[in-house]
């Protein structure tokens, strides 16, 4: 686990690391403040986080030649628009830690190897003994147990990649655009006298119910946008029962949809129909533990596509959406549509549509 005393002093290693490159040697710093050390710009990179991708597609027209292996491709989820996936790149494991394949990593001899926190749990594992041992870098862009603050976990993300892709002044501007758009947030929530109670729901799907949203990330972001998230741990999120979510009767529903189980979840991701997303949020109401909620009486029931929370790069439009719906009076000159089409302009070829859904839009 990656704990609090962790990152402060990851910060200090930051601000005392900056990013330099000397005769083409690269010294900087991964999002947990942990130095990285490069001979010379990699060319042989292995994302254990496939979503790792947006990243780097935000800041070099083709990052695939970059790329000779990746885990974990089905969080990307990008729906009808997973054309503009790169094609061939070898897979060196699936969805989880415990997946990874130590020797098909090695196999790919990466010069740098790219991961989160929950792809790959910092301190000890396998893999990570044997990087060491070789001398293969090894970098983290997303903490899991301790998230940083939006703004600051973007910043260090950004200024990684911009170090490591020889691109700072893109990633630069890319991080200050997300700064600022927080910042507006921040601007219209910190002063409100209430915060309504929310229930996150991270794993959305007809079949099952009640995966609330933990505090390790999710705490940060909802403090931000001015609401009570109804945590069901302290760590990335834990099934509730459905008495136990009956009893808290949440103001505020949001689902998490996706196009990797169509019919079973809502099909909310780039270029799927937006009247099936809210089709797939009705659904996701007709559940017993919701039918009498509070949310679903008032209408206040949204949905998100999983990969704004699961790239640094969308989370500006992540906490547009969350403010707006939480706080649509005191945070109406937030625009996430408007925050998108800018984040695009960093993309060769833009995500498309529908990303966020929600039920009063129908």
């Amino acid at each position: 686990m990656v704990r609090r005393r962790g990152f402060l002093l990851g910060g200090a290693a930051a601000l005392a690391l900056p990013a330099l490159a000397r005769a083409g040697a690269i010294e900087t710093a991964d999002v947990l403040g942990l130095p990285v050390s490069l001979a010379a710009p990699p060319k042989r990179i292995v994302l254990l986080d496939a979503t790792d991708y947006l990243s780097m597609t935000a800041l070099l027209p083709d990052p695939a030649t970059r790329i000779v292996g990746w885990a974990s491709r089905e969080r990307l989820d990008l729906g009808r628009a997973a054309t503009l996936l790169p094609q061939g790149i070898p897979e060196v494991g699936k969805l989880s830690a415990d997946t990874i394949s130590v020797e098909s990593v090695l196999a790919l001899q990466p010069d740098l190897v790219v991961a989160s926190s929950y792809m790959l749990p910092p301190g000890g594992t396998p893999l990570e003994t044997q990087l060491r041992a070789q001398g293969i870098a090894l970098a983290w862009t997303r903490g899991h147990d301790d998230a940083l603050p939006p703004a600051q976990g973007l910043a260090r993300t950004m200024a990684f990649w911009g170090a490591v892709l020889q691109t700072p002044e893109r990633a630069a501007a890319l991080a200050d655009l997300g700064a600022a758009e927080i910042a507006r947030v921040t601007g219209c929530t910190r002063a409100l006298p209430r915060r309504p109670r929310c229930y996150m729901e991270i794993m959305s799907t007809l079949d099952d119910c009640c995966w609330a949203a933990g505090r390790a990330f999710w705490g940060p972001l909802f403090d931000l946008a001015g609401g009570a998230l109804m945590a069901g741990s302290d760590g990335w999120g834990a099934q509730l029962s459905s008495e136990a979510l009956l009893a808290t009767d949440p103001e505020i529903y949001i689902a998490t949809g996706g196009s990797i189980a169509p019919g079973l979840q809502p099909g909310i991701a780039p270029g799927l129909d937006p009247l099936a997303a809210r089709e797939g949020l009705r659904a996701m109401t007709g559940r017993l533990a919701l039918q009498g909620s509070t949310a679903n009486r008032t209408g206040r029931v949204h949905g998100i596509w999983s990969g704004l929370a699961l790239s640094p790069v969308l989370l500006p439009v992540l906490v547009d959406c969350l403010a707006q719906w939480l706080h649509p009076e005191s945070c109406a000159d937030l625009d996430p549509a408007r925050t998108l089409a800018r984040i695009n302009a960093f993309f060769a070829q833009p995500i498309p549509g529908p990303l966020w859904a929600s039920l009063r839009d129908g």
